[in-house]
């Protein structure tokens, strides 16, 4: 699903930041709920109230994001990038495409991750992990339950995986991770796509119906140079775990239908 950094009324905080999807400097100029909703454009911030940072937002797809925070420090966020088709929005979905991995198309984008932030389980987030995992052994993971255990039927060491449910603050060295508990996107009968949890390691996945959903999470991630970052991995979230938090920049799922009450709004 695409996704925006442009924010209303929670997220009305102004910076600069280098980067964005292109990887180019781009000046993120952010409105307030009263210029959202009336379409008029924010002034240029002021030095007392303007941030820079030098990290690097590359957009990987769906909800995907590779953030470059200086030092060769990667983070990857749903980094899904073999982009097989299933028939999803052909209305022919196939349930039981095969998982497949474009392993050239994942090298030539992944960088060396420290860290791979999963928000829920579904083949379009989870499916090119155990690849990145393996090809970068360094990297931690951090998921639901579900996504713990299916990684584990995947081949992933069970030591480099943190399970989360929301509501946890970690520290990898400077780098602070908040797992915010989250929802998924909602379809046109008011449902979720796929849903299902896991508590304990099922056969090892073959098709894209082996990965259901397993709860969703977003992150709030605050870097060591001071920038704070939200990310959603759908097009749907929890207005209560998410209040307080006041990220420079967020990455909004835009949704596809108008089942969720006032999202954009809300946002």
């Amino acid at each position: 699903m695409p996704m925006t950094a442009n924010r209303a009324s929670r997220f009305n905080r102004r910076l600069l930041i280098r980067g964005a999807a292109a990887g180019a400097a781009v000046p993120a100029i952010l409105p307030t709920a009263a210029q959202a909703a009336t379409g008029t454009a924010p002034s240029a911030p002021r030095p007392s109230d303007a941030k820079t940072s030098n990290a690097t937002f590359q957009w990987l797809g769906t909800s995907g994001w590779r953030i470059d925070i200086g030092g060769g420090r990667t983070i990857l966020f749903d980094p899904y990038l073999s982009r097989f088709e299933t028939g999803l929005f052909k209305k022919s979905f196939n349930p039981k495409t095969p998982l497949t991995t474009d392993g050239t198309t994942i090298d030539r984008h992944r960088g060396s991750p420290e860290l791979i932030l999963v928000s829920h389980s579904h083949w379009d987030h989870l499916n090119d992990v155990p690849y990145i995992a393996a090809a970068a052994p360094e990297a931690r993971i951090v998921g639901t339950e579900t996504t713990y255990h299916l990684l584990r039927a995947l081949g992933v060491d069970k030591a480099r995986i943190a399970v989360v449910r929301g509501g946890e603050v970690l520290d990898f060295d400077g780098l602070v991770v908040e797992a915010v508990s989250s929802r998924h996107s909602r379809n046109d009968s008011y449902s979720y796509f796929a849903p299902g949890t896991l508590t304990g390691p099922p056969p090892r996945p073959q098709t894209v119906s082996d990965l259901p959903e397993g709860d969703t999470l977003a992150f709030h991630l605050t870097l060591p140079d001071g920038l704070s970052a939200f990310l959603m991995g759908a097009s749907d979230f929890s207005e209560r775990d998410a209040a307080g938090l006041r990220p420079d920049v967020a990455m909004i799922a835009t949704p596809s239908t108008p089942a969720t009450h006032r999202y954009a709004p809300a946002c």
